[in-house]
């Protein structure tokens, strides 16, 4: 990875000079599109092991800037490659890492970090994250099922009711035997106005990990 500076923007957020990141981060999705996934996944790490070490710890960054955008956008993606291979403790202190650069959250890393913080036993910073999360979104419901097992190894029935009756969608998808990479599902997630089975199944292929470790989970959801 090249060198980079940093400098204020008018905000008193953090440009980027240099380092790449844009360019890193195109060169990796066409890595995927390719089918070369380690390749893709080697280089966003890169990019985003360069970034920490030229960090100050207090930098915010400025998503109007585009070197800045692309490396919040490696860290979420980094992120959720440590996640993919089930290095949960590596995607839960990248996606931190995120949050402490963009207090604002526009990539919404603050949902996968309190999907991983139930399966670290870190129950402040759940409680911390779950704060963050609407109240009246899927993603709170689920959620609050995840900890509640993982504490309790039981089934939070309020929870579940409102997943079944507000959040069809998403109590469907996460009990469904399969999830199918289908042209439309893709199509979808592309486009501007996804559908809410769509939104569901992008959230349990970005989780499925989670649930792997704890098939039990899903297994109790189905069952309940």
């Amino acid at each position: 990875m090249g060198k980079f500076s940093v400098r204020p923007s008018g905000s008193g957020l953090v440009r980027l000079c240099g380092g790449n990141f844009a360019r890193t981060l195109r060169e990796a999705r066409a890595c995927e599109r390719a089918g070369r996934g380690e390749e893709a996944c080697r280089m966003r790490f890169e990019a985003v092991q360069s970034l920490i070490e030229g960090l100050d710890d207090e930098a915010r960054l400025d998503w109007d800037d585009e070197e800045a955008r692309a490396a919040m956008e490696l860290l979420y993606a980094s992120a959720a490659d440590h996640l993919a291979v089930g290095d949960v403790e590596m995607a839960a202190a990248i996606w931190e890492r995120l949050t402490d650069c963009d207090e604002e959250d526009r990539l919404e890393a603050v949902v996968m970090l309190a999907f991983c913080y139930p399966l670290l036993g870190e129950w402040e910073c759940f409680d911390e994250a779950l704060f963050d999360v609407p109240m009246k979104s899927p993603e709170y419901s689920l959620l609050t099922l995840w900890c509640d097992f993982c504490r309790c190894g039981g089934i939070d029935r309020d929870a579940l009711r409102t997943l079944r009756t507000r959040h069809k969608a998403w109590y469907d998808e996460f009990v469904a035997a399969e999830h199918p990479v289908t042209e439309e599902f893709l199509s979808e997630i592309r486009g501007e106005r996804p559908s809410p089975q769509a939104e569901a199944r992008e959230l349990w292929f970005a989780t499925a990990p989670l649930w792997a470790n704890r098939p039990d989970f899903v297994e109790a959801l189905r069952k309940a």
